[in-house]
């Protein structure tokens, strides 16, 4: 994992960072799903960031660490501001039709 040490509680222009509580049950329980081999990228990305942000690490800097924009920080730290932050790492339902696989056809059809 990336020591952000040196960016947590920094000085930096615009408003000054306010971190995010996690419990420590939480923070044991995040850290355990980040390990995780089967945990997918995008919530891994969000958990990171969820860390970070309870450490007071900028957004800018959490966006740079991540590769992702500014403005994706900002929606995720109002998705993270609720009682269980955990409940929302998940991908929200998608709208449409689920994706289904064919059957495979044979030849004599």
């Amino acid at each position: 994992m990336i020591d952000v040490t040196p960016l947590a509680n920094r000085t930096h222009p615009g408003y000054r960072t306010v971190p995010l509580h996690l419990s420590p049950e939480d923070r044991e329980r995040l850290e355990s799903i980040l390990r995780a081999s089967t945990t997918g990228r995008r919530v891994w990305q969000r958990g990171q960031a969820l860390l970070w942000m309870a450490d007071a690490v900028p957004g800018a800097d959490i966006a740079r660490l991540l590769g992702v924009e500014e403005s994706t920080v900002c929606h995720w730290r109002k998705r993270f501001s609720v009682d269980d932050p955990l409940s929302q790492l998940a991908d929200a339902p998608r709208s449409g039709r689920p994706p289904s696989l064919s059957q495979p056809r044979t030849a004599h059809e």
